[in-house]
């Protein structure tokens, strides 16, 4: 088809359509290649492929338009121009691509990894683009940060290259202080938060790590430790605490946390106004708090059933709940247990309760790495016999731990955890009559290659 002016329509629209789904087509795959991926050099090579099908793709689609323009050619040519322009105006630019480049290469992190760039505070590796690394702070702030400036600052990674993200914390006490009593308070602080994990120390398994006196300061002595929590554990909650319980031991065991002192003089009505002023900003608490109970080891036996419900008791006063969702919470955590010690029987778990006055979940998780004891029992477990309970979300429950295992257990089994929510099947009115199906929002049943987890998920403001 031959039109005005020697243009091609037909040809200019063909390609035009093609360059477009070209586009789509490869940026669809290259974000469902990537969107999931914690390696920060597919995350980069990625959106830089991505601008390069971009860039041929308008070329030509320029050049059919314009068959007497040759842009490559013209690049050639004008090859010192562009360098000029490239050196003045787009330096920064340059500079963070090339950056990004190079830290895609030499992965001085990865994404989730949790880094400290010198001059800002810790932060989590969101993402990586070709101008910016994003990172999560506290809030859930984001910080963007250049390419070009994170490699050119010192920056530390506490979670590089290891499974889990450690963080340094600093304590000062007084010289008068009986150093060991301090670094032993510490410590058994950090192992009773249920946030931390414990560490091995040249081959012994300890539910802390090390506390060190280091420092001499003005007025204080420094002791420092390296806490260590889950990849997936918010390190500003983690922190917070392990320092209020920190901050409680040293009062209840008279070890003084000092201060410098400063004498103030002031006029006495001035110190009225003020603390009028104070009363008047003075804020109540808000009710609703999100929180976290102690984990709790707890079996068949009916002592630990009683430290589980004495649990349940007093996150239903702290959260201040009524008492009808208190005795909902009392009766789930019952039936969530009594169903664990059906499957697992004898198996020792952790439980605990977190969350808000508006909505908790109901943790129990049970060591059954691939081999052990508590493995071969859930693979060889038969159903034949039990309640009619069991024939319905107990069997269901039981019936996806077992894939999970099995999953995980399997020698082509990928390092993904196996997930299942009972809402999410579809399944939830096919269950049949059942307490704990009837009144919590969802039932959740996570397997890792070393344990299992149900969680039970409830909304106060949800159905009764």
């Amino acid at each position: 088809m031959i039109l005005a002016g020697n243009i091609n329509y037909t040809k200019i629209i063909v390609t035009l359509v093609i360059g477009v789904a070209a586009i789509i087509t490869v940026g669809y795959f290259l974000r469902k290649l990537t969107r999931n991926s914690d390696k920060i050099h597919r995350r980069f090579i990625g959106k830089l492929a991505y601008l390069t099908i971009i860039i041929i793709c308008v070329t030509n689609i320029i050049e059919v338009a314009n068959p007497d323009l040759k842009i490559s050619s013209a690049l050639l040519k004008g090859s010192a121009l562009i360098v000029a322009i490239l050196g003045f105006a787009a330096q920064p630019v340059i500079s963070d691509l090339i950056c990004g480049f190079l830290i895609s290469i030499h992965k001085p992190f990865e994404i989730g990894d949790r880094i400290i760039v010198e001059g800002m505070d810790p932060g989590i590796v969101e993402d990586i683009t070709l101008r910016h690394t994003v990172l999560r702070i506290y809030d859930n702030l984001k910080v963007i940060v250049p390419n070009s400036v994170l490699n050119s600052k010192t920056l530390v990674n506490t979670s590089y290259k290891i499974d889990r993200r450690g963080i340094h914390l600093t304590y000062s006490v007084s010289y008068d202080t009986d150093l060991s009593l301090a670094i032993d308070t510490i410590r058994d602080c950090v192992a009773d938060s249920p946030y931390t994990l414990g560490v091995n120390t040249n081959g012994i398994k300890e539910d802390s790590g090390p506390v060190y006196f280091l420092k001499f300061a003005d007025s204080a002595l420094l002791l420092e430790t390296t806490i260590w929590v889950p990849m997936n554990t918010n390190s500003y909650v983690a922190t917070t605490d392990v320092n209020i319980r920190v901050n409680k031991a040293f009062r209840e065991r008279g070890i003084e946390i000092p201060y410098n002192f400063i004498n103030v003089v002031q006029r006495e009505n001035h110190a009225d106004e003020m603390s009028e002023n104070v009363t008047k900003k003075k804020k109540t608490a808000p009710s609703k708090r999100s929180k976290r109970t102690d984990t709790v080891s707890i079996s068949s036996d009916s002592g630990d059933i009683a430290n589980a419900m004495s649990t349940v008791r007093g996150f239903a006063d702290k959260q201040r709940l009524t008492e009808h969702a208190r005795l909902q919470l009392e009766l789930m955590t019952e039936e969530i247990i009594g169903i664990m010690g059906s499957i697992a029987q004898s198996a020792k778990a952790k439980f605990w309760v977190e969350g808000s006055g508006q909505k908790y979940m109901i943790h129990l998780t049970f060591p059954a790495s691939v081999g052990s004891e508590e493995y071969r029992k859930l693979i060889s477990l038969s159903t034949t016999g039990r309640n009619e309970a069991v024939n319905t979300i107990a069997a269901k429950i039981w019936e996806k731990m077992v894939s999970g295992i099995r999953n995980n257990g399997s020698d082509t089994a990928k390092d993904s955890d196996y997930e299942w929510s009972l809402t999410d099947s579809g399944q939830k009115n096919e269950i049949g009559e059942s307490i704990l199906a009837s009144m919590a929002d969802d039932i959740k049943v996570s397997v890792t290659k070393e344990h299992v987890e149900l969680v039970v998920v409830k909304s106060v403001n949800g159905k009764d």
